[in-house]
């Protein structure tokens, strides 16, 4: 997959630009409409999508899921795969406390108390229970818990299919079963509706337009719209001029869509970031997501953040940077505790000049065109704190357990990018989808990156496919009533 994504980016960079369908269809005057009715019809095959089908063809509903792109997964497919949530057997093992309480307490503060406290409750509850049944359905998870970047709580579970690969496999697997068809090139221009209730969704598949009525309900599950640049920095100025870490297939046109169809947009300004490639650049290095064993230095070699931050305080910091670039630093135990695929990208990176190796930190330095001394005084003082338990810039004393070493050293040339869309469609607990006077839509469900509500303003690391999955079970089954 690594090897593709140049190209994969160049044959999608036309629906970056696809042109945003608005009007909401009759459901009388439809042309040439489909005999094959559904029951329900969900828009998107990420995780949300996907777990949203086979939750509703459980409860013996006719499904069928819908997606624009040629390949199925969406963001899913190509993110890290971490996936948060208490578990009190694994947690145990490695003397880690933990609880509800904690989780909800920690992700509500990391949204600056803005999330909607019953979606959060809702995500919380059914965190291990989501946990449980990925396994029941052959998702394998690594057996160490650990804090992701922006993760706030050793919690994260780390699938053994590195990325988004292996959840794709399993829920795709689990649609064959179902015998629910995913219909792909598939771009959902209108809603449907008949009077207050959406009925269906009018579709540009294979160029040519058809109709998909669903007898019971419509979900979108299409995610968010971090790879619509144009909008991102429109709504954040601070954000013109980055790249963006998912798929392209990210563009937000649902958003439009479900608007005009009477559903309530809110929070579309609050738009999370990551550290990913440099300007010019393609390889994400991943060496930021075990926070226990890297630090982020500027191209002056200095640390500047505590790197178990929230995202949005360490997006700040990087902000503030000369440059705007920064460098993440591992050791050899760090890179090789990292995924094949990141592995492969920091290697290829390396070849373009982006990352950097070396057997000495001296050396190290010299290739990241950083002071020296600053370097070495930085990965000094914060190996002292890892033996004191006390860091000048607060980094708390449970991430503060592996030095920085052993060699080779690797570092990463790093910016900001745009990652994740906390704002989104309105939704109630039972993944309804709102109106502008807060009153579910009839027939409309929403779940996943495409809904606002449960993050706040800004997403705890590990909680966006947490998010997918848990309310893409809820909307599958409340559709299928």
């Amino acid at each position: 997959m690594m090897f593709s994504r140049k190209d994969f980016l160049k044959r999608l960079l036309l629906l970056i630009a696809f042109p945003l369908f608005s009007s909401v269809a009759k459901a009388e005057n439809q042309p040439n409409p489909r005999k094959e009715d559904f029951d329900v019809i969900v828009i998107g095959s990420g995780a949300a999508g996907l777990t949203a089908a086979i939750f509703a063809a459980k409860k013996g509903a006719r499904v069928a899921v819908l997606e624009k792109m040629a390949v199925i997964g969406g963001n899913t497919l190509i993110s890290s795969g971490i996936l948060n949530a208490p578990d009190p057997e694994r947690q145990k093992k490695q003397g880690i406390s933990d609880s509800e309480e904690l989780f909800y307490e920690q992700s509500l503060q990391a949204g600056q108390n803005k999330s909607d406290p019953e979606l959060l409750k809702t995500l919380v509850q059914n965190a291990k229970p989501t946990l449980d049944w990925l396994e029941s359905i052959g998702v394998k998870f690594k057996k160490r818990v650990f804090q992701v970047y922006g993760g706030l709580w050793p919690r994260s579970h780390y699938p053994s299919i590195s990325h988004g690969r292996g959840y794709v496999a399993a829920l795709s697997e689990e649609c064959r079963k179902l015998n629910i068809p995913i219909i792909t090139n598939a771009q959902v221009t209108e809603i449907v509706k008949d009077g207050d209730k959406v009925v269906g969704v009018k579709t540009l598949h294979k160029g040519k337009e058809e109709t998909f009525f669903a007898k019971k309900a419509v979900i979108i599950a299409s995610g968010g719209f971090t790879a619509n640049l144009e909008m991102c920095s429109a709504l954040d100025p601070r954000l013109a001029g980055m790249k963006y870490t998912g798929s392209p297939s990210a563009t937000g046109e649902m958003l439009k869509i479900a608007q005009q169809a009477g559903a309530k947009l809110a929070g579309l300004e609050d738009i999370q970031c990551n550290l990913g490639p440099d300007i010019g650049y393609v390889h994400r290095s991943g060496f930021h997501l075990d926070v226990t064993r890297h630090i982020l230095v500027n191209n002056q070699g200095e640390r500047f953040v505590a790197e178990d931050d929230t995202r949005d305080h360490i997006r700040d910091a990087v902000l503030s940077q000369p440059d705007k670039v920064v460098f993440s630093v591992v050791d050899k135990e760090g890179f090789q505790n990292l995924s094949s695929l990141f592995q492969q990208a920091g290697i290829l990176g390396e070849r373009e000049g982006e990352h950097f190796s070396a057997g000495t930190l001296e050396e190290l330095a010299q290739k990241m065109k950083v002071p020296v001394d600053n370097l070495l005084k930085s990965v000094r003082l914060y190996n002292e704190a890892v033996d004191t338990r006390k860091d000048s810039f607060g980094r708390e004393s449970w991430m503060l357990v592996q030095k920085i070493q052993n060699p080779p050293f690797y570092a990463a040339r790093v910016k900001m990018a745009v990652h994740y869309t906390m704002g989104g469609i309105a939704i109630n607990p039972q993944a309804q989808v709102l109106d502008t006077s807060n009153h579910p839509i009839p027939g409309l469900y929403a779940a996943g990156e495409v809904t606002t509500g449960v993050h706040g303003t800004n997403r705890v690391g590990g909680n966006g496919l947490l998010d997918a999955f848990v309310f893409g079970r809820i909307a599958g089954e409340m559709a299928a009533r």
